[in-house]
């Protein structure tokens, strides 16, 4: 059953964090680009650098619960006690992430099977024992901690890991489900790709294809397949093995295990605006958040009364029209020879950060003639219909602003009248583009409503002439004119519910 609720009903519930589900949250971060016997990396540590950054600003670790290790500094023997310290100091109730980004190698061995290495800034393949670390020590440490959960990202191919395998259980939005991920210790590996697999790199990315999609997956959202506001390893893990394996061009496929027997899940929670609503029955904790989510349920019974599940409003509004699920519209103001003139447009999401707009525009407008004695003025009035299609170019913030540029086609039927009473109208097909700043000046309290500062640019008249008292339209340029629109986004769940 579907309802529409006011925003504001959201606003009375218990705000959540992840403080929530974890008491502690420590990371080990390591890059690698400079090695000293095999082949170099070109944004290993670059990766390192921007997963610290994503832990931090995103997810809001402590900064002095973060160890990042950069080439000369990823030796072995500081690498193995990193790993000691850090899932030390985790207690049970705390989370541990470990990312690694550099080499990582295979070996047969004699009686069949096969071992998997990562390698420190000093390894050598020739002799992998000695001077690498093996990917049974990561098992072996995790299972020493005391911590809740730990995961490991480990952006390098490998083999011979023992594993448990993917985890079977269905993924169902309820409080239940939430509560048992989270309660249940866990230990869990992504690796970036198998064994004879290369981790791909360029420098069009300024990552690895791994980490550029373990940001987007992250920090952008994107893993939240469910759209229950908490991106699980399972989603993420599944989220990286199509997208990975696309942008390799099926070179690499991630891979994503469990390392125990635990029933439990390494999550991730959006850290703003999180709120809740709760029944009376049950002490369960629902985010409100971003996500690409279609359509707000609500489960009723004649005792427990009624519950929210999880709504996410950035991206349920599609402020920067990813989500091809909504539409909107918006009027467009501008003032021009002292006149206040609109224009009314329809968009419509088609495919990720694209759509596609319908507009209408009148506007009035005085040109002079000063070849005339004395100067004449004609008034001449517009009605335009146009189509275009409008984009976003760059996020300047991922979720309140960004910037987005348009363009199409318009029909123009312009008409004047003359100061001797003559009067006429002509047709014309011109181009126009508009570009500009787009924003939401409320996000929490107005999240479908959007701003922007642009510019318009468009084929206009500039003066007038007359010849055998016929009136023609001359000097056609490019005008700049600036505007500012208003934009009110309706999810299409909305109106039609699924």
């Amino acid at each position: 059953m579907y309802k529409l609720l006011p925003i504001l009903l959201f606003a009375v519930g218990l705000a959540v964090t992840t403080a929530d589900i974890y008491d502690n949250s420590y990371a080990l971060i390591i890059g690698i680009d400079k090695y000293e016997n095999v082949r170099s990396l070109d944004y290993a540590v670059k990766d390192a650098e921007d997963i610290q950054s994503m832990l931090v600003d995103k997810f809001h670790f402590q900064q002095d619960n973060i160890v990042l290790l950069k080439d000369e500094e990823a030796t072995k023997t500081s690498i193995i006690q990193e790993f000691s310290n850090i899932t030390k100091k985790a207690g049970d109730n705390d989370r541990v992430l470990i990312f690694f980004a550099g080499h990582g190698e295979t070996t047969d061995l004699p009686a069949g099977g096969e071992m998997g290495f990562l390698l420190p800034v000093d390894g050598d393949k020739t002799d992998l024992y000695v001077s690498a670390i093996k990917m049974e020590e990561l098992k072996t440490i995790s299972l020493l901690s005391e911590a809740k959960h730990i995961l490991y990202l480990v952006d390098a191919c490998y083999g011979g890991l023992t594993a448990i395998g993917a985890r079977t259980i269905e993924i169902q939005p309820t409080p239940d489900y939430i509560q048992k991920i989270t309660k249940y210790k866990s230990r869990q590996i992504i690796t970036a790709g198998g064994r004879n697999e290369k981790v791909i790199e360029k420098a069009e990315w300024g990552h690895s294809a791994f980490t550029k999609n373990l940001l987007s997956g992250l920090q952008d959202w994107m893993a939240d397949s469910d759209s229950d506001s908490i991106i699980t390893v399972q989603e993420l893990g599944t989220y990286l093995k199509k997208k990975v394996t696309i942008d390799s061009d099926n070179q690499q496929t991630p891979k994503t295990r469990n390392l125990s027997t635990d029933e439990g899940e390494f999550v991730f929670v959006y850290s703003e605006n999180t709120v809740v609503i709760q029944d009376e029955s049950a002490d369960a904790k629902l985010d409100l958040e971003p996500s690409d989510k279609k359509e707000l349920k609500s489960h009723e019974s004649s005792d427990d009364g009624t519950m929210l599940e999880r709504m996410q409003w950035r991206k349920t509004y599609a402020i920067n029209l990813e989500n091809p699920e909504v539409f909107g519209i918006g009027l467009h103001n501008y003032v021009e020879n002292n006149t206040l003139n609109h224009a009314l447009f329809l968009v419509g999401g088609v495919s990720e950060k694209t759509a596609v707009s319908f507009s209408y525009q009148s506007s009035k407008k005085d040109l002079l003639n000063e070849n005339m004695t004395p100067t004449e003025s004609l008034t001449i009035s517009s009605d335009n219909i146009g189509i275009g299609f409008h984009t976003v170019l760059h996020d300047l913030n991922t979720e309140n602003m960004w910037l987005e540029a348009g363009g199409g086609m318009r029909y123009v039927k312009t008409s004047w009248q003359a100061e001797n009473n003559t009067s006429d109208y002509l047709h014309k097909i011109t181009p126009w583009l508009i570009g500009g700043i787009a924003f939401r000046a409320v996000p929490d309290l107005l999240p479908m409503i959007i701003s922007t500062m642009n510019v318009g640019v468009a084929l206009t008249p500039q003066t007038y002439s007359e010849i055998d008292g016929e009136i023609k339209l001359d000097d056609w340029q490019i005008q700049f004119i600036p505007g500012i629109s208003i934009f009110l986004v309706i999810p299409k769940f909305i109106f039609f519910p699924e």
